[in-house]
């Protein structure tokens, strides 16, 4: 099976101390314009930068714990597949240095080239043949399924609550990452 993974929300925490609802709004682009994520500025660039700090973005450790069982099967290949933003090469590379991680993966894609976000996320999970995508952006696997990707597509929510956005057909919800399991699994 080969398995993609998104990076932040689903290994990776947000910083402690800003709500999620900020974060996500700062990322997305809210002016009408075909661009559907926001490519900050200098400022932004040094906030993030200084936010991104392995200490201030700690593992999921739960989520990493689904990673190693996953791993642990030989015929899985796995693949992060991030839309890190390339001002973050430095901070993101600290990371998966100082927590260990990149043993899991057996490729690991950046948008370091800085396209949008969900073009990037569709062109690779198209090349790479994915069997299973795993991502908490539910704008982006939208895009995704509407663009009739092969991949099983999973959104991980792990809020109670759900959004009143309408979930196509081809997307899953999953509020813990071990939920996936079960599908992976029986898909043999």
């Amino acid at each position: 099976m080969k398995i993609g993974f998104d990076f932040d929300k689903v290994f990776v925490d947000y910083p402690p101390f800003i709500p999620d609802l900020v974060i996500d709004y700062l990322y997305k682009n809210h002016k009408k314009s075909k661009e559907k994520y926001r490519y900050p500025g200098p400022v932004e660039q040094q906030l993030r930068i200084a936010s991104h700090h392995p200490l201030l973005r700690r593992p999921i450790k739960r989520n990493v714990e689904v990673l190693k069982i996953i791993s642990k099967n030989k015929n899985n290949q796995i693949f992060l597949v991030s839309s890190r933003f390339s001002f973050l090469s430095k901070r993101t590379e600290q990371w998966l240095k100082h927590y260990g991680m990149k043993k899991f993966f057996k490729e690991l894609y950046f948008n370091y080239e800085n396209h949008q976000p969900h073009e990037f996320k569709y062109q690779k999970i198209k090349n790479l043949k994915l069997d299973y995508y795993i991502d908490d952006d539910l704008d982006l696997l939208t895009y995704l399924a509407s663009k009739k990707i092969a991949s099983k597509l999973f959104w991980l929510n792990s809020k109670l609550f759900l959004t009143k956005k309408r979930i196509p057909k081809n997307i899953i919800l999953v509020h813990n990452l071990s939920e996936i399991l079960v599908h992976i699994k029986n898909d043999k």
